[in-house]
């Protein structure tokens, strides 16, 4: 099996926290793909300088662990929480992709204190879905 579904994302990355690997399924319907576009797209935007993915796919049950939110896009493998890279801060990278979600096809993005999370849920009419969070979801804690 290749090391992931594009150039920057590996298989491991796009994996649960609890081990799961992210579901076959949703390669066979090529949702990863486009998952895998959207980061790349991304990376390029940020002049292809790393970006950490600190979620990617999420079992229902470590969702609840972490007391993610209750039909969470990561559940259904179409979100990445993401980290600035380097020289860019949260509000700086969540403003570069905010001003250019069409060409990055990101259909959903909320701002967090320490990631971004980016989505390509199925909306009607390309709607972005906007939201703002806080604390740190993927951590294992509850903070």
């Amino acid at each position: 099996m290749a090391k992931g579904p594009s150039t920057h994302l590996t298989w491991k990355e796009l994996a649960c926290k609890d081990g799961t690997p992210y579901p076959d399924k949703f390669v066979q319907d090529g949702r990863v793909y486009r998952l895998a576009t959207m980061f790349e797209s991304i990376r390029q935007l940020c002049g292809s300088k790393p970006i950490t993915i600190d979620s990617a796919y999420r079992t229902p049950s470590w969702n609840r662990k972490i007391e993610g939110a209750r039909f969470s896009q990561h559940m259904e493998g179409r979100a990445l929480d993401l980290q600035p890279p380097q020289g860019l801060n949260v509000e700086e990278f969540y403003n570069l992709i905010h001003g250019n979600h069409r060409e990055l096809n990101v259909n959903g993005i909320g701002k967090y204190r320490t990631f971004v999370h980016v989505d390509i849920r199925i909306t009607l009419n390309d709607r972005l879905v906007v939201w703002y969070g806080n604390g740190v979801k993927d951590s294992g804690s509850n903070a």
